[in-house]
């Protein structure tokens, strides 16, 4: 695949002149184009890529930033950023994780020049069953939709459910994608569905709920609250989330979450991802009023920015959140 053939939305095509100015001003070694990767179309991904590509564009004279359609999501990005196909893209925190252990879907290739940029939002493993089904060491015995076999869902999902004791020796699993799975719950074909959301995702979730009244005939399971600590002890990649599901009317509803973020390839100049990270936060009010989901407690902000532990981040993303004081809050060094 080429570069370049990725359907684009160009952020500068339309916009007004920018006065040059010392800060924003690129050095002559540094790329004039940038492409960020989201996912599909009609996603959140692609439209944050978008937004990002936007603002830098208007508010760094001499430098294009587009925001791109990515195919096959995180992984997608991950892997086209080691190839140098992109700059930089949207990723969950697990698949970094899996390409810098050369697991999964990257045992094969160096990808090591793919660091964090920032952490972003906060990603949920939802498990929506059939009431009476409370816990997840209740879905034992029962036909649960997981995704696609080796697929990232099916993975996350049976790394977190294993974790309970439950797997597919003990648990029938159906392999299938999202929309399958929450077309068959919907439809009675099966008893659960486990998979990760952003949260209150009416658009995955909603029709589900529209087909099964929440509360009488399906609800959000809990993970076991004896079995927790002890996983999130074992797996640092996830936490415990208590900021519940409020547009469905639990907000007290505690769930397994982890992290997603924009990754960037670490051969882009220090200084350049530097005043990159500078420029984005010094208009994050106007990020904000394109990207209202990022508004909620545990989503996007600069102070959460540097929380991601376990893979390494951009020196110029580094350098932003140390002078802005946030860095140390995860980081002792």
């Amino acid at each position: 695949m080429k570069r370049r053939s990725f359907v684009t939305a160009l952020a500068a095509s339309s916009m007004a002149p920018t006065l040059l100015t010392a800060r924003h001003a690129l050095a002559a070694s540094d790329p004039k184009i940038i492409t960020l990767s989201g996912a599909g179309p009609q996603g959140r991904w692609f439209k944050e890529a978008s937004l990002f590509g936007k603002v830098l564009s208007q508010k760094m004279p001499g430098l294009t930033v587009n925001g791109v359609i990515g195919k096959g999501v995180s992984v997608g990005n991950i892997k086209r950023i080691a190839a140098g196909k992109i700059e930089g893209g949207r990723f969950y925190l697990f698949d970094l994780e899996n390409a810098y252990a050369n697991k999964h879907q990257f045992k094969k290739g160096n990808y090591k020049n793919v660091v964090v940029w920032m952490k972003l939002g906060t990603h949920l493993f939802r498990v929506v069953a059939l009431k009476g089904i409370d816990t997840f060491s209740d879905l034992k015995g029962r036909t649960v939709a997981v995704g696609v076999k080796g697929s990232g869902d099916d993975l996350l999902a049976s790394r977190i459910l294993a974790g309970y004791g439950v797997g597919p020796e003990n648990t029938k699993f159906q392999y299938v994608g999202r929309k399958d799975g929450q077309a068959a719950l919907a439809n009675r074909q099966i008893d659960a569905i486990a998979y990760a959301y952003a949260r209150n995702n009416k658009g995955h979730l909603g029709p589900i709920f529209a087909a099964r009244t929440i509360g009488e005939d399906v609800d959000f399971v809990k993970p076991d609250p004896g079995k927790t600590a002890e996983f999130l002890a074992s797996d640092k990649t996830f936490f415990l989330d208590k900021l519940g599901e409020p547009d469905f009317g639990r907000p007290k509803l505690e769930g397994i979450a982890f992290y997603q973020g924009m990754a960037i390839s670490r051969n882009l100049p220090e200084d350049l991802v530097y005043r990159m990270t500078k420029t984005l936060y010094e208009n994050w009010d106007e990020v904000l009023a394109s990207a209202p989901w990022w508004k909620g407690p545990g989503e996007a902000s600069l102070e959460s920015a540097p929380a991601m532990t376990t893979v390494p981040y951009h020196p110029g993303s580094m350098r932003y959140f140390k002078e802005k004081g946030v860095w140390s809050k995860y980081h002792t060094s």
